[in-house]
């Protein structure tokens, strides 16, 4: 199952490439826009989830997109910290600019742990498939 997801990736490298600078997009919009401009809903009460789900998926398919373009092992360490520091870095921005927003460590936190999340799922699964 896993080997045959990954030869559908491969024929849709595009595809995957699209959903990284989307869901890249989306967590820059959710991330940094004034929290008055967004919604309000109950969601909110699962802040640190929503990190851990959004930095986790964001570092998740940025693995497996290279993955399939390198066709080589997986650097996991640098993966781990691409992520990590994308998620420290807009909590740095969400404290310098002027968007009414405060950086939360508790958020990064949670980012880290969705990527760590993220490494481990990915070691497994070049393991499965090779």
């Amino acid at each position: 199952m896993i080997q045959k997801t990954i030869e559908f990736l491969e024929r849709q490298k595009k595809l995957l490439a699209v959903l990284i600078a989307l869901l890249t997009i989306l967590t820059l919009l959710f991330t940094l826009l004034p929290s008055d401009n967004l919604f309000e809903s109950s969601v909110w009460k699962f802040d640190k989830l929503g990190h851990t789900l959004l930095f986790g998926t964001w570092t998740f398919l940025l693995g497996l997109y290279i993955l399939i373009a390198t066709k080589k092992s997986l650097p996991l360490f640098a993966l781990f910290l691409i992520g990590a520091f994308f998620g420290i870095s807009i909590e740095i921005l969400q404290e310098v600019l002027p968007v009414n927003r405060a950086a939360d460590p508790y958020d990064a936190l949670a980012d880290m742990i969705g990527c760590l999340i993220a490494v481990i799922s990915l070691k497994f699964i070049t393991r499965k498939s090779d």
